[in-house]
């Protein structure tokens, strides 16, 4: 677990923290292993833990009434996922599931709830953190309810890529379906859009490989939002 304490300094949910107490948080954690597709927990089930993603990747999603899956949020090595049940308690309100094999931290809620009940000054320091996830969260709605197919699209590259850099690469670790159904559009809309975008020159496509050869153009081009609504 040593490695592993390391890398969740670096989590945003922990960046307020000092070492010492991150690994009295972490004193009852434990290592995780998923296979690609494997379901983590499913919507409605207890929620007794939170995780730290070290390699790989995860899936939050939902399933409507006809068995469609809609993605609310992809997770890469780093994140956190399933915190808010923490303080909420309850049940888990999604769905978690491997997008490739995956290795987790799993964090007990229970031991986690006690240690921060007991220390004030490290739960507002945690709690800051999660205000700015928050505010992130928000945006995000904002984005896709406000946005056209356009703007969604070129707004996740833009993301993706260097923001003091006016080229960059984007590697798209996961299934392109899975980012289109994140950004609330159809896949065939997601491609339409990365081909608008490369022909015209502002980007250009290698399967899962994009490059922006033009972030400011291509800035310009969300801000203008040309594609209409979709």
């Amino acid at each position: 677990m040593h490695e592993d304490l390391k890398a969740v300094q670096k989590a945003p949910l922990f960046s307020g923290l000092f070492p010492d107490e991150i690994e009295q948080l972490l004193a009852h954690a434990k290592r995780r292993f998923l296979k690609a597709q494997e379901t983590l927990f499913a919507e409605g089930d207890r929620a007794d833990a939170f995780y730290f993603i070290v390699t790989g990747s995860v899936r939050l999603y939902r399933l409507s009434a006809q068995g469609d899956e809609k993605v609310i949020e992809i997770l890469m090595a780093g994140q956190t996922f399933g915190e808010a049940v923490v303080f909420l308690g309850g049940h888990y309100p999604v769905y978690a599931g491997a997008l490739s094999d995956a290795a987790l931290v799993e964090i007990p809620t229970g031991d986690f709830v006690r240690i921060l009940k007991a220390n004030g000054g490290m739960a507002l320091r945690m709690l800051a953190s999660i205000s700015m996830r928050l505010h992130q969260l928000i945006n995000d709605v904002q984005a896709l309810t406000l946005e056209t197919a356009g703007q969604r699209v070129a707004g996740y590259l833009l993301g993706q890529s260097p923001a003091d850099a006016n080229s960059g690469d984007v590697h798209i670790q996961v299934h392109k379906n899975v980012v289109a159904s994140r950004l609330g559009v159809k896949a065939e809309t997601f491609s339409r859009v990365l081909a608008t975008l490369r022909d015209l020159g502002l980007i250009s496509v290698a399967g899962n490989d994009i490059h922006i050869t033009d972030r400011a153009r291509l800035i310009q081009w969300r801000d203008e939002a040309g594609s209409g609504r979709s």
